[in-house]
């Protein structure tokens, strides 16, 4: 734990240790970034910070170095919570609810980013849905691709999180795949982007 709290830099204690949002003057309970902040403003300034950043790499291209700057700083944000929510000071529940629920939104968001750079790309594929409500098969193609996932405008509703069996017509060749969003664009049509669970690299 020592060794823990040394890499993050954190003091051993924050009973003197002011939180570093304005004036705000409140005891610290948490550092970020080499900023200190109280209960409040953790749970507040630091964890939209995350969520603007977050916001940043779904609009724009793939950066890598964005993705791992992060990962990073959003890995540090769960450790620090989780303590929190361990700890006798934060133990009323209104306050663990909150920090439960941002490390779930975390843990989603994680999830949801590209693991690798996506290109245009337009490939032909049988798009299967099997689960107990419903089962379709759809004729579409791939509207982008990349090393581990892709991108495709579909007929068909399915949900995030939901997965589908994806045939390349090219090659006669299946994966299984994990949707990550379903939305419907300017055009009213809908969208979904999918990573690829047992195959690395389908797409060549």
């Amino acid at each position: 734990m020592e060794g823990q709290i040394e890499e993050l830099g954190v003091p051993e204690t924050f009973d003197d240790h002011p939180c570093d949002v304005g004036t705000c003057g409140e005891r610290a309970v948490a550092k970020l970034d080499m900023r200190a902040f109280c209960l409040d403003h953790f749970l507040s300034v630091s964890f939209q910070e995350i969520r603007a950043h977050y916001d940043g790499l779904k609009s724009q291209p793939y950066d890598s170095n964005a993705m791992s700057s992060f990962r990073e700083l959003s890995s540090i944000w769960a450790r620090e919570a989780e303590k929190l929510v361990e700890e006798a000071r934060c133990a009323d529940e209104e306050t663990k609810g909150r920090l439960l629920e941002a490390l779930l939104w975390l843990s989603q968001a994680g999830k949801s980013l590209r693991r690798s750079p996506r290109a245009q790309a337009s490939i032909g594929v049988w798009l299967r849905r099997e689960d107990s409500r419903r089962t379709w098969e759809e004729d579409t193609w791939t509207c982008s691709v990349s090393r581990h996932g892709a991108g495709f405008v579909l007929r068909h509703p399915v949900d995030t999180g939901g997965r589908v069996v994806i045939t390349r017509k090219d090659k006669a060749v299946r994966g299984e795949a994990r949707v990550v969003y379903s939305r419907l664009n300017a055009e009213g049509r809908r969208e979904i982007g999918v990573e690829m669970i047992d195959r690395d690299n389908f797409w060549d």
